[in-house]
């Protein structure tokens, strides 16, 4: 994983309990549709899993086993190489636009600049929003749970 940021969350509840909602919460198939939260998969020890709803990036989860003998759950949020490739294709196709646009025709510069501005604002914005959806999932599975970001 890329540009990634690294949490540690430590729930009242155990692991099985929280891998067992957070694979009930994956989306399986269109029949099995209301009421899923990710896409993804669930192994014994942890998951990676994608919001429905903000599909860019990805959320790694491993319990790891603390001094004390409980589990807290090790969690990095980030993108994979074919997420991360994307963008840069895409962003460099804008570039290119634009770059063949300054030395004729101005006025779709401007355009292709704004768009450019447009698509990375909302993409920045919706990785916060991501954050946001996936901690308040949570915590409303367990309020008791406590998130520690690891620099």
């Amino acid at each position: 994983m890329f540009l990634e940021s690294k949490y540690r969350v430590e729930f009242s509840k155990s692991k099985e309990e929280v891998l067992g909602n957070i694979k009930e919460s994956i989306f399986g198939g269109f029949p099995d549709f209301y009421g899923k939260s990710f896409k993804g998969k669930t192994t014994e020890n942890g998951f990676k899993v994608r919001l429905m709803e903000k599909d860019f990036q990805t959320f790694k989860g491993n319990f790891i086993l603390d001094k004390d003998q409980k589990y807290s759950l090790e969690l990095l949020i980030g993108f994979e190489f074919y997420q991360l490739l994307s963008l840069v294709i895409f962003i460099g196709f804008l570039l290119f636009m634009i770059i063949k646009d300054i030395y004729g025709d101005h006025y779709f510069s401007v355009l292709y600049i704004m768009a450019a501005a447009i698509i990375i604002y909302t993409n920045f914005s919706g990785l916060k929003r991501g954050k946001e959806l996936f901690f308040s999932y949570l915590e409303s599975f367990d309020s008791d749970c406590e998130i520690i970001q690891i620099k």
